[in-house]
């Protein structure tokens, strides 16, 4: 077919060491000289001639093979050279005279014109049937087709092998997200479960301040276990809705305390977007501020509590007043050290005012972790 598309007598291609022969064509170290003697001259436009062995002397071993040539060259990462050839025409050329006889001329014989125009004919080697614009036109076109096919072959491939890429990262993703949530999953219950051994302890005491402590405990337990249901029911997991996640922890602090407590907390939250990290050392010093107005502003009663999240630029502040008893002596406890030391590590302030009456605590720190300094 490809013969008959440009009436040709043989077609070769020709790809680094790879060689397609199809008819009757020159041996295949001839077909590799003419390929390398047109790979540059049939880049651009198509190449063409019908007297090869005039530009390749070479080919005149060849010629009854391949006179004429017609080739295009595929400038792919290893170039693709297409090639037809066309053998050899003998075309019988007539003189009336042989140009290459020397006639003796005898002076004394006058030249008749029948002696110097004897009819004479010349076999001329060498040539082939021109190649005609229609048909490099065709050799073009067939070039760029293919070169076009190639090239969507090829854009199907990656498409092909970035679509099983994704598949198989999808899968990944997938494994990574189900070993998270089993994670969590693990980790809350070891949570619940601490918990529960804590609230059985606290009721089988038999003594009011160890039972007191073991309370307070359970409760900071439950600030932790919030961000681990925060994580295990969010998408995104590594930030939590500062203020979702106050008002959860706040109803859940709420459900360890007396019945009386019911409607005491107020509640007045900004949305504030928090790192996970950070919200935990909030939520502990959520926790221990509440604990304190309990067990201080109330002694152990009920009493209403407001707390605050403010947005102030890149800053936040949690307020949390009482209407207790106000400011007392300086606490030295577990609890006051595990405050300050929460503080601390979201680089924060606190500052403790009258709330005229009762206590009021402002805790202020960056929204974001601080850049680590030079």
């Amino acid at each position: 077919d490809m013969c008959r598309m440009l009436g040709a007598d043989s077609f070769a291609a020709v790809r680094g060491n790879e060689l397609f022969v199809a008819g009757r064509s020159p041996r295949h170290d001839d077909i590799r000289a003419v390929a390398d003697h047109v790979i540059d001259l049939g880049r651009a436009l198509p190449f063409s001639t019908d007297r090869l062995s005039e530009q390749l002397p070479a080919a005149t071993g060849f010629q009854d093979l391949a006179s004429g040539v017609l080739a295009v060259t595929m400038s792919t990462d290893e170039p693709t050279i297409l090639i037809w050839f066309r053998a050899e025409q003998i075309e019988v050329m007539n003189w009336a005279g042989n140009p290459h006889k020397d006639l003796g001329v005898d002076p004394r014989i006058p030249l008749t014109p029948r002696a110097s125009f004897e009819s004479w004919s010349e076999a001329v080697r060498g040539r082939s049937v021109p190649w005609t614009l229609f048909e490099i036109e065709a050799a073009g076109r067939l070039k760029r087709t293919m070169f076009d096919a190639r090239q969507n072959r090829r854009l199907f491939e990656v498409n092909r092998e970035l679509t099983a890429t994704i598949a198989d990262n999808e899968s990944l993703l997938l494994q990574k997200d189900y070993l998270i949530k089993e994670v969590h999953h693990r980790v809350q219950n070891s949570l619940q479960l601490v918990s529960a051994f804590l609230g059985l302890q606290a009721r089988a005491v038999g003594d009011d301040v160890l039972t007191a402590h073991l309370a307070e405990a359970q409760r900071r337990l439950s600030a932790v276990a919030m961000v681990h249901r925060r994580l295990h029911s969010d998408e995104h997991v590594q930030a939590v809705d500062l203020a979702r996640y106050i008002g959860d922890l706040c109803a859940e602090i709420r459900s360890t305390m007396d019945q009386s407590w019911g409607g005491q907390i107020q509640l007045e939250l900004a949305p504030i977007l928090i790192s996970t990290d950070r919200a935990v050392s909030l939520g502990l010093i959520l926790t221990e501020l509440v604990i304190n107005a309990n067990k201080y502003a109330y002694a152990g009663g009920s009493g209403p509590i407001t707390i605050a999240l403010e947005h102030h630029r890149n800053r936040f502040r949690l307020i949390v007043a009482d209407r207790g008893r106000g400011k007392g002596n300086a606490g030295t406890g577990f609890g006051s050290r595990m405050l300050m030391s929460m503080v601390a590590r979201l680089s924060g302030t606190i500052e403790e005012a009258d709330n005229d009456p009762g206590l009021r605590v402002t805790i202020g720190a960056p929204i974001n972790d601080d850049p680590p300094h030079a």
